[in-house]
């Protein structure tokens, strides 16, 4: 059972019962200004067999929590022994407002159908999003991380947005799909970043962006706008891309090196007049130009 401790406001009414308790029963989940010194296990409910050694939880509740510490893990991914994975489905929003995860988080290959919420969330250890499906928009604005964070494979069928997070250590994005708008603008990337592969069916923007460290961008292929507008760039990796609408880059610096090699531009090579032409590379690109 888990025991919910540290009611910081005694003014805001909150829903009897344990958090076990109401997602057992189907009800709203809603909680405010509590800690959670226990552990959060999402795949300990009742599971399904979906194939072979794959197991998935169904939560049926809206799941909402709000200025909340979770002083232990969180996580709705499981491996056990036998190699046997369990994986948990949302069928409502999955809701962390202003939220302090002091332990590791992991959704890995979880299933969002509702909207997914972490604005201003905090993270202070890995946070692993890797391989999850987000059916509606995902917020993670004002959002931060202080160890590594994991989006490999996720996918993101509405908007995401990730507007002035801020990444300590390595961000990886790797073979993320974006179906909407991905907003990256006024991010701070100061480790490693990874957006290799990634797929963007809708517009791409990382205004005012700074990357601290090396930023990995290659074998990308984006449908819609790209805006890479007053980035600061330390070194940049944006080789092999394919770029079928606009991108724009202006006003933006590399301070070690931007390499564009063996990059297709549709509607020709973008203005890169503000970058030092000595610290560009941009052998083998391609347009229709």
């Amino acid at each position: 059972m888990l025991i919910m401790t540290g009611c910081a406001s005694s003014n805001v009414p909150q829903k009897k019962g344990s958090l076990t308790d109401l997602i057992k029963a189907g009800e709203i989940v809603f909680f405010q200004d509590m800690t959670f010194d226990e552990d959060i296990d999402f795949t300990q409910f009742e599971k399904n067999l979906i194939s072979e050694n794959v197991h998935q939880v169904r939560i049926s509740s809206p799941i909402t929590f709000k200025n909340c510490t979770f002083n232990g893990k969180v996580t709705a991914y499981r491996k056990d022994q036998d190699n046997s994975v369990i994986l948990t489905n949302f069928t409502g929003n999955l809701s962390f407002f202003g939220c302090v995860f002091k332990n590791d988080v992991s959704f890995r290959g979880a299933s969002v159908y509702g909207r997914t919420d972490f604005t201003e969330a905090l993270f202070l250890k890995t946070a692993s999003f890797e391989e999850c499906t987000f059916f509606q928009n995902a917020y993670f604005r004002a959002s931060a991380f202080h160890e590594e964070l994991r989006f490999q494979n996720a996918v993101f069928m509405q908007k995401a947005n990730f507007l002035n997070a801020q990444f300590d250590v390595t961000a990886s994005f790797q073979l993320a799909a974006f179906h909407s708008e991905a907003q990256f603008s006024s991010t701070k990337f100061m480790g490693y970043a990874d957006f290799g592969l990634i797929t963007c069916q809708g517009n791409f923007f990382a205004n005012y962006a700074g990357f601290a460290n090396q930023a990995i961008f290659n074998n990308g292929c984006y449908y819609g706008q790209v805006d890479l507008l007053n980035i600061s760039f330390r070194k940049c990796e944006m080789k092999n891309c394919k770029f079928f609408g606009n991108i724009r880059m202006l006003n933006s610096t590399a301070a070690d090196v931007l390499e564009l090699d063996n990059s297709f531009f549709l509607f020709g090579k973008p203005d890169l007049s503000s970058f030092d032409q000595s610290r560009l590379s941009i052998q083998g690109i391609k347009t229709l130009e």
